[in-house]
């Protein structure tokens, strides 16, 4: 009976390999799931950009069509400073005319995102990495009737 008793605790329980496999490959999974997280955060942030962006040509461009016409000089100087307070100092905006009844309305940005350079850690542990800038840029073509 004492060989039933040792074979019954040798087989029951995990052994501590075992465990320290689950952990290894959870530990992956959360790492995983720590870099699509980072990713997900830079691309909400770059379509926050966007939206700004087509936001504020939307709005020239329903401004063109109610005027029917180029706006002055003026009022393009204002719509690039909102622009740019709302898409930060490097964003620039143009209104061209494009013709007869028709404009071109543009705006650029820049957006600044972290990319991630896994091999450099800081001393607390986590990922450093360098700013990279990306130029957006969007157009529409507008047409009114004078």
């Amino acid at each position: 009976m004492s060989d039933l008793n040792r074979h019954r605790r040798a087989s029951s329980g995990f052994t501590m390999i075992e465990v320290l496999i689950a952990l290894i490959i959870m530990a992956i999974g959360l790492l995983g799931v720590a870099g699509l997280q980072t990713v997900s955060m830079q691309q909400t942030a770059a379509a926050d950009s966007r939206s700004v962006a087509i936001m504020h040509t939307q709005t020239m461009a329903e401004y063109i069509r109610s005027i029917r016409g180029i706006p002055a000089a003026g009022e393009v100087e204002d719509w690039v400073s909102q622009l740019k307070n709302d898409l930060g100092p490097g964003s620039t905006g143009t209104v061209e005319a494009d013709g007869g009844s028709a404009a071109v309305i543009s705006v650029q940005w820049v957006e600044r995102m972290n990319r991630l350079d896994p091999g450099a850690g800081s001393a607390e542990g986590g990922e450093s990495g360098e700013k990279e800038e990306v130029t957006g840029s969007f157009s529409l073509n507008v047409r009114y009737r004078e």
